[in-house]
């Protein structure tokens, strides 16, 4: 994930949410949420949530993984959730498959147009100083250690350095 230039999740619904791997994963990545230990390659990315479904709970589904996004530190994520009332690919209608292309296309197209230029936004950079504050106590000393080691409980900002 840190090498990637896009990083993109997809998960179907499953009873309104992400699956069960797709949790287990974003999990294993928690250590990685800015109240432990961000990485600044994280606040220059962009990212898909991809979510189908036979009929509803995209919404949901998306937001799972967004979420983890979102405190990961990436600043430009997108969602595509999509209604295919199908359960196998091969039987999607014509029509789903063009509604796939548009929403894909038009997606890809943002993310080429942003290609290098994400901005953090205001409401990370908010998070993130409350994250620097709490850090600067530090209730983990691992996650404190880490901050004060980055600079990051002082001036510097991820965002500003992405080494």
């Amino acid at each position: 994930m840190l090498e990637a230039d896009v990083i993109i999740l997809a998960s179907p619904v499953y009873v309104f949410h992400s699956t069960g791997s797709m949790k287990a994963f974003l999990d294993h990545y928690g250590y990685m949420w800015m109240v432990h230990r961000p990485h600044e390659k994280m606040f220059s990315k962009q990212a898909v949530c991809i979510s189908t479904a036979a009929g509803a709970g995209m919404k949901s589904t998306n937001k799972d993984m967004n979420h983890s996004l979102f405190f990961w530190g990436v600043p430009k994520r997108y969602k595509i959730g999509l209604a295919v009332f199908e359960t196998r690919y091969s039987h999607l209608s014509e029509k789903v498959l063009k509604k796939i292309d548009k929403k894909t296309s038009s997606v890809a197209a943002k993310i080429k147009r942003h290609s290098g230029k994400v901005h953090v936004s205001f409401l990370t950079r908010v998070m993130f100083f409350a994250m620097h504050i709490a850090q600067r106590n530090g209730f983990n000393e691992s996650d404190k250690n880490y901050w004060q080691e980055k600079g990051w409980t002082g001036k510097k900002r991820p965002w500003k350095n992405n080494n």
